[in-house]
């Protein structure tokens, strides 16, 4: 019966949730409304942002909502749109040819979009396949998230601005014919715009609890209402909004836009679970709460997927929701449903409310939303931790700036630039030339200025030793022997090796072999459990007997400098004979 009930909870994790009490209802009712009062607003912006109108946020509001709680794991993981995803789908669909001019064919493009990447992440979560997030490291996102933001930022200006322009190629060519026309910046509507920004931003500081987000949209809907902002000011209003839900329709299978759209959906679901990953982590490190990483990749790619049958871009796990959906109390998924459930009402009831809503007011929550991504510190503290990894941020920063909206190529660089570093270090890990330091101890001779023994060579191998690195070692090891001609002894510290494939076993026999055929002796120290029992397996005892390999490089050294020393003593016991 156990088994049974396990198996169930793992397709429907939602049961976790029962039984429920009523404080427990309770307070999630209250989370869920207090997040619903932010995810309205933002879900109207962000569908602006990824090149819809803005109804069509509050599309992807409430059923992707409901579906990530039921289906996902963390409980205060809350779905839905996004900054980065939102801003990864403009650039995915903008940049294959002609769709920009057949909103139709377009609005397809983006729910098949949204299926195709919630496809991925279902197979990965199903396959238990979520560690392949890691190829996207944290270099990569830094440089990714703070270009991602300055993007977002600029795209928003036109609408602060009121002007309108014709997009002719990347954000810088964009921003530059946006300067040309800075002389026909719309008065009314760059007051609402910078208003709005300086009241969320003021009230974010001020008054953290205040939902300034939601306080800023019904005091712009006011004023847009009272002095008429769309007619006697001229400026850009939400407009109408259809009431009620969005109709059920399958997704637009055209399969000659797979090519164009997977490597997009590849991405957009690579780095929406990123965010995911961050955020359940910092939830996780409150609630104390189990993590299943598979799961909630599940989550996630169910919610796109049922997205994309209601009209809806693709999603992923706010950090800001989430954040405030745990401040506010919320034990479980329920709250999420509670949000999806508000929006709903919002579509129903208070959709001719929203029509007095100016654009440069939901550019305004964009811009405000996103400030706090822009972090040019970390790029410092990447450099000083390893300078290719910041090689590597930068790298991503410039070419998604560069290439922007086609930021997919400059995360897909940054990623190839992470993978050839990595190689790099596996092919070349540092190699230590050991000496006596003052405390006793052994360290790197080179780091700390020290006087390297005459006779015996102690070498510490800094890697996993296998097929792209051995010859290193090899030559490393012949290198430092060629450079002492007095040595008579090599000592091999193996700490640092935690894994040795069939190229590194050959590579360290032969070695071996030929160091003691040279007449030297060769011991080994401090070498891993897990080492030590395939060197047994192969019979590496057979060359290299027990009694050479040791628990220290104390041990090793003593032993092998009183080996030396008999040595010499029998040597000169045979010359005193003569």
């Amino acid at each position: 019966m156990k088994k049974s009930d396990g198996v169930i909870k793992a397709i429907f994790p939602f049961l976790r949730w029962f039984p429920m009490s009523k404080d427990t209802v309770s307070a999630d009712f209250m989370a869920g409304l207090t997040v619903s009062l932010l995810l309205i607003p933002q879900a109207m912006a962000y569908a602006q942002l990824a090149g819809l109108p803005p109804h069509y946020g509050l599309y992807a509001a409430f059923l992707p909502v409901m579906i990530g709680a039921l289906f996902g794991w963390c409980n205060q993981l809350h779905t839905g749109p996004v900054a980065m995803t939102s801003l990864l789908t403009f650039a995915v669909i903008s940049q294959i040819p002609g769709l920009s001019d057949d909103k139709s064919q377009m609005f397809h493009a983006v729910f098949f979009l949204s299926f195709l990447a919630g496809l991925i992440q279902l197979s990965f979560g199903i396959f238990r396949l979520s560690v392949f997030v890691n190829f996207l490291s944290h270099p990569v996102v830094a440089g990714f998230t703070c270009a991602g933001a300055l993007i977002i930022a600029a795209s928003q200006l036109p609408q602060i601005l009121g002007i309108s322009i014709e997009k002719k190629g990347g954000m810088l060519v964009d921003l530059y014919a946006l300067l040309l026309q800075i002389g026909r910046t719309h008065f009314p509507t760059l007051v609402a715009g910078t208003a709005s920004i300086a009241i969320i931003m003021i009230l974010r500081k001020v008054a953290p609890r205040f939902p300034g987000v939601i306080f800023t949209v019904l005091l712009s809907i006011a004023v847009s209402y009272l002095i008429d902002f769309k007619g006697i000011m001229g400026g850009a209003v939400v407009g109408h909004i259809p009431p009620g839900l969005p109709p059920l329709q399958l997704p637009h299978f055209d399969w000659t836009l797979t090519g164009d759209l997977i490597g997009g959906a590849l991405m957009i679901s690579l780095i929406g679970f990123m965010e995911v990953l961050a955020t359940d982590k910092a939830l996780s490190a409150t609630t104390r709460q189990r993590l299943d990483f598979n799961q909630e990749m599940i989550g996630q790619g169910a919610a796109k997927i049922a997205g994309s049958f209601f009209l809806s871009f693709p999603v992923s796990g706010s950090f800001s929701r989430s954040a405030l959906n745990l401040y506010a109390g919320a034990r479980t998924g329920l709250s999420s449903i509670f949000a999806g459930g508000f929006v709903l009402l919002a579509l129903f009831f208070f959709t001719p409310a929203l029509f007095y809503l100016p654009n440069a007011t939901l550019a305004a929550v964009i811009i405000a939303a996103v400030s706090g991504l822009v972090n040019f510190k970390v790029f410092s503290r990447i450099w000083k931790v390893d300078r290719l990894d910041g090689i590597a941020a930068i790298s991503t920063f410039a070419s998604a700036i560069i290439l922007a909206p086609n930021i997919v190529e400059g995360v897909i660089l940054g990623v190839a630039l992470s993978i050839a570093f990595h190689l790099y270090r596996l092919m070349k890990p540092y190699v230590a030339v050991l000496a006596r330091h003052s405390d006793g101890t052994f360290r790197d001779a080179s780091k700390h200025n020290l006087d390297k023994d005459k006779d015996i060579i102690l070498i510490r191998f800094e890697g996993s030793l296998v097929f792209a690195n051995a010859s290193h070692f090899e030559e490393k090891v012949l290198d430092e022997i060629a450079s002492n001609s007095t040595a008579r002894a090599v000592v091999f510290q193996t700490d640092c090796i935690n894994e040795i494939d069939a190229t590194g076993e050959e590579s360290l026999r032969n070695m071996v072999k030929d160091l003691r055929k040279n007449g030297m002796i060769v011991a080994v120290s401090e070498m891993k459990w897990r080492v030590l029992e395939l060197l047994e397996k192969t019979g590496f005892y057979e060359i290299l007997e027990n009694k050479y390999f040791f628990r220290t490089t104390e041990d090793a050294f003593l032993y092998v400098k009183n080996e030396l020393q008999a040595s010499k003593d029998a040597g000169s016991d045979k010359d005193s004979i003569r």
